[in-house]
């Protein structure tokens, strides 16, 4: 899932709360038939917005997890190489956390 995909999905969850909380408030200030009427509708777009939120996290789990194991077999594939890039990596951390260090 790529991210714009994520974001495209979160405004779409974030717009159908919002319409929720629209409906829930105005239900509350009406009466009878028309506020069970909106209240319903709200009940339904929060329901709707569970499931599409639900959907994305389970989207990023499998994404993760893909990227996970990926990530394994490539370190098995090259254990040499991964432990140099970590060193690497972890050199440049200490270098620029030591330059932040001294300039304070």
């Amino acid at each position: 899932m790529t991210q714009s995909n994520v974001s495209i999905a979160g405004s779409e969850i974030r717009a159908l709360i919002h319409e929720a909380q629209r409906m829930l408030n105005e239900a509350s200030t009406s009466t009878g038939e028309r506020a069970e009427a909106l209240k319903k509708s709200g009940m339904q777009l929060l329901a709707s917005s569970i499931a599409k939120a639900q959907e994305l996290e389970k989207l990023a789990v499998d994404s993760a997890r893909s990227v996970a194991k990926s990530t394994d077999a490539l370190v098995h594939e090259n254990p040499w190489r991964s432990i140099a890039v970590a060193g690497v990596v972890g050199a440049g951390i200490g270098l620029v956390l030591g330059m932040a260090i001294d300039q304070k």
